[in-house]
């Protein structure tokens, strides 16, 4: 895909983001980031069955990037079914790579902004998860 193809994508994602907006039922909040540095982002988590994900959304402030990157890792993992264990497994060069290293230049941090907080809500989950399994 050419630079203009991928500033293209990327436009588009931050012009009608995928699964914006608040998961009024998440089992996990997570922010990430911050205004600052180019945008902050709250990934919303809902779980399903067996490590699955049953919903994801997002809400967040920023530049084009880091919002329409995280749009775009929301949609690759629902659309792809994504277990939390492959969300972690995840690659952040590779997810660079699909978002556009050319679009993205020296602002991979922007790009990977949403997959780091998603990873982090997944992180969570599973920690509360552990706990609460403990006390049972």
């Amino acid at each position: 895909m050419s630079r203009q193809q991928q500033i293209a994508v990327l436009v588009e994602h931050h012009q009608n983001p995928r699964y914006g907006g608040i998961l009024e039922d998440a089992d996990v909040v997570m922010p990430g980031g911050s205004p600052e540095c180019g945008g902050s982002v709250v990934i919303y988590l809902k779980a399903g069955e067996e490590g699955r994900i049953q919903g994801l959304s997002f809400t967040g402030q920023g530049d084009i990037i880091s919002q329409a990157a995280t749009s775009m890792i929301l949609e690759q993992v629902l659309n792809d079914g994504l277990t939390m264990d492959e969300v972690l497994a995840l690659d952040y060069e590779g997810f660079v790579e699909r978002v556009g290293r050319e679009a993205v230049g020296s602002r991979t941090r922007n790009a990977t902004l949403g997959l780091s907080t998603l990873k982090s809500a997944v992180r969570k989950y599973q920690k509360d998860r552990l706990r609460a399994d403990s006390a049972a």
